[in-house]
């Protein structure tokens, strides 16, 4: 059985946790890379949900509320990575996981070399 803190404790380079270390504990029994509406139908229990901050798709704001409505569906935790590495995740969300006990990860993007981060940012 693999845990976000296993995850964690992989200590790979450019995945960073920021937060929520209480949920660390959480089962991870996917991954599930987030893009299509509604997530229940794509979603189960335990996945561990990465979200591409790609300014298409997904901005900070629509990552906020993303975050929020798949922990509600039960994610284990969750990685967001920022095309470009343009912005830094805001307060409010890294905040709001606090809130949720919800692991949330940072995936540092210039220098990323895997090629399902450039797949789902549609580059």
């Amino acid at each position: 059985m693999v845990t976000c803190r296993d995850v964690n404790n992989l200590d790979l380079d450019g995945v960073e946790l920021l937060t929520g270390e209480v949920g660390l504990d959480r089962v991870v029994s996917w991954t599930y890379f987030v893009q299509t509406k509604p997530y229940e139908d794509h979603m189960n229990p335990g996945n561990f949900a990465l979200i591409v901050v790609d300014y298409l798709r997904f901005d900070i704001e629509k990552t906020f509320e993303t975050m929020v409505e798949l922990n509600a569906l039960g994610i284990s935790g969750l990685a967001i990575s920022i095309v470009d590495d343009r912005e830094k995740i805001p307060q409010k969300m890294i905040d709001k996981a606090v809130e949720l006990k919800l692991p949330l990860f940072y995936v540092r993007w210039e220098g990323a070399t895997s090629w399902i981060l450039h797949r789902v940012s549609g580059s």
